[in-house]
């Protein structure tokens, strides 16, 4: 199945200037994260028991996952262990554009959700 990312519903993210649009099946879960230049980060780490895969595909972010920072560029891929401390924490110039894969499945990122959110904040 391809998903048309244009016909995909588009939400606020998790921080001023970034928008999210979110899939979910079953077992897995993606979210297209676009982030602008000047997006506010606080950050704040958060966790989840969920495995989670970035994938850049334009801009780049700087993560933080267990007290490490670093900067993802497009056509990197980030891990991060379920229970890992992670936040994105800043954008480059031309802001950034990433997916996210989840595993189980986050059905509380789509829009409408009304359940509880599987982050959890130190």
């Amino acid at each position: 199945m391809l998903i048309d990312w244009s016909k995909i519903p588009v939400a606020a993210g998790m921080r001023a200037g970034s928008d999210r649009q979110g899939i979910c099946a079953e077992k897995i879960s993606a979210v297209r994260v676009v982030t602008a230049p000047d997006a506010q980060f606080d950050g704040k780490t958060h966790w989840h028991d969920n495995e989670q895969i970035l994938i850049m595909i334009s801009g780049t972010v700087r993560l933080m996952v267990d007290g490490r920072e670093f900067d993802a560029h497009p056509g990197d891929l980030v891990f991060f262990p379920p229970g890992s401390r992670h936040a994105a924490v800043g954008a480059g110039p031309e802001g950034c554009v990433y997916y996210e894969l989840f595993a189980p499945a986050r059905p509380d990122q789509l829009p409408g959700w009304v359940g509880e959110s599987v982050l959890r904040f130190d």
